[in-house]
């Protein structure tokens, strides 16, 4: 029992739809600078060490003979950090003897997110998507605030915990919001919608024109206000309105959806239906737990399966992006084009699905394994004047490929779960991804400073094993949502099916 037959009635996705698809979908564009803020702020600006004591002329000296970054100065020297950029390196001279703080701060960081997604997938199947997306919405807002006046790394690494917590929240709930109010054959289109990379090209052109981190955290509050007051128009996603036995609350949404989309206001009896088979579920529907998940084989196998999907998805993004500081060139430029090669993946996205979603998944994590395996190469024998050009190139093709599978799978690891659990699955999919983010800096470092061989090596491996893992999940291009977590009881069966012959004849009532 679904609603996609209503859905598709009301236009599946029509201008109802596409007005609410843009307004939620502008928030990942804000959580993007955030998500990806160390990207900038963890860089470490050129410095030298320098002294007032004229007599004490190696510090002046220092810039000009190239051993200016000199750590084992540490007792004796002020640090002079260049202003092209302003960094939390540069603020609380995190160098040297400080210089983990940049990386741990960012996998504290993602230990929030992974937070967020637990805490999400939980309270969205319980009080709402609406609810839980909007409250990760004002807590970023608030959380950028109060990062800008951050008066020590570890005041900063705190509230970037709860910034991630936010990320958690809103990234965890978005997705699924989005698609419980489209039909079947516009789930794939909503996931391949280019509001990451241009969250990216906007953190980009901040970066540059700002050329600091507090301004940064700032300007990415001001994005986020206004966004904050779209609260009172976004309705509650009309699926879970309906599992929740709210049908008045539903069949205003419809109302609404088919007036804007200027559509006749379907049957609604279908709602009486799925409220019925939810309430034969008892008391234990109401309260679903990640326990749900692992209820049955079948259904463990495809929380394994998907989870282990954004984990290596996770890993390898991330990896190649927060890597950006070990590639060749500026990393301004180097930011924009990892976001620009992104904003293809559209039309690749919509190709690749007609082929199947498992298909589709498996044959780009394939693509995306010869390529980490041709940038180890690279790495290791190619000429040293055109190493830096191979292996740019075998990263931003990468960073392409893995973000075209990790949406499509996006899509399949959706579509296995019904609407009662489906943000409990969808939030154990970005914990999974969450802590993939935790392994990519330590993959990373696997070869030492700046050896990228065998870090790629092993996320060859990694993403080519997800790629036989995907065929453990069921092909679902085409095939309706489900709305209740078991099949219903002989006696909601019955009454089912009275209800629909009833609403069956009612309609062909109507149309004499």
């Amino acid at each position: 029992m679904n609603l996609e037959g209503l859905l598709e009635g009301l236009g599946g996705f029509g201008r109802y739809q596409i007005i609410l698809t843009i307004t939620l979908g502008y928030s990942k564009i804000v959580v993007v600078p955030t998500m990806l803020m160390m990207t900038f702020a963890g860089v470490e600006p050129d410095w030298w060490c320098t002294s007032h004591d004229i007599n004490l002329s190696q510090w002046n000296r220092s810039h000009l003979s190239g051993s200016y970054q000199n750590c084992s100065w540490d007792g004796t020297c002020d640090r002079k950090f260049s202003d092209a950029m302003v960094t939390v390196v540069s603020e609380w001279n995190l160098v040297c003897d400080k210089s983990w703080v940049s990386n741990a701060i960012i996998s504290i960081q993602m230990v929030g997110v992974l937070i967020g997604c637990i805490i999400a997938g939980y309270c969205a199947d319980r009080y709402g998507r609406k609810n839980v997306f909007y409250s990760g919405l004002l807590w970023l807002f608030l959380g950028n605030i109060v990062s800008a006046f951050s008066v020590s790394w570890i005041m900063f690494t705190v509230v970037r915990t709860f910034l991630g917590m936010a990320c958690g929240l809103i990234l965890g709930t978005l997705y699924l919001y989005q698609i419980e109010f489209v039909g079947t054959k516009w789930r794939v289109f909503i996931a391949s919608l280019p509001e990451w990379p241009l969250g990216m090209v906007i953190l980009c052109l901040l970066a540059k024109w700002l050329h600091n981190w507090k301004w940064l955290h700032l300007a990415t509050a001001a994005l986020t206000f206004p966004y904050l007051f779209t609260w009172f128009f976004a309705p509650e996603s009309v699926r879970w309105l309906v599992v929740k036995g709210r049908l008045e609350d539903a069949r205003t949404v419809i109302r609404k959806m088919a007036e804007l989309n200027m559509k006749p206001m379907p049957d609604t009896s279908i709602l009486e239906l799925i409220a019925e088979g939810e309430k034969a579920e008892g008391d234990k529907a109401k309260c679903y737990s990640y326990l749900d998940l692992l209820k049955t084989k079948e259904q463990a196998t495809k929380t394994v399966i998907s989870c282990f999907l954004w984990l290596a998805c996770s890993v390898v993004y991330y990896a190649i992006t927060f890597g950006l500081k070990d590639l060749s060139g500026d990393i301004y430029f180097n930011m924009l084009l990892m976001a620009l090669t992104e904003f293809p993946a559209t039309p690749c996205i919509l190709l690749i699905s007609v082929f199947g979603r498992r298909v589709g998944v498996a044959s780009c994590f394939l693509l995306t394994a010869a390529v980490c395996f041709g940038l180890a190469a690279s790495a290791s024998v190619a000429p040293a004047d055109e190493k830096g050009n191979y292996i740019n190139a075998c990263a931003f093709t990468g960073k392409f490929i893995i973000t075209v599978g990790w949406l499509v799978a996006m899509t399949l690891c959706a579509e296995q779960f019904p609407t009662v659990i489906r943000n409990l699955a969808f939030a154990a999919q970005n914990s999974g991804a969450r802590v993939g983010g935790i392994l990519a800096g330590q993959i990373l470092s696997l070869g030492g400073h700046k050896d990228l061989m065998v870090p790629f090596i092993a996320l060859g491996i990694l993403v080519s094993l997800a790629a036989v893992a995907t065929f453990g999940l069921e092909e679902t291009s085409g095939k309706a949502l489900e709305d209740t977590m078991n099949p219903f009881t002989q006696e909601t069966t019955e009454k089912g099916y009275l209800l629909q012959q009833k609403a069956s004849g009612e309609s062909r009532d109507n149309r004499k």
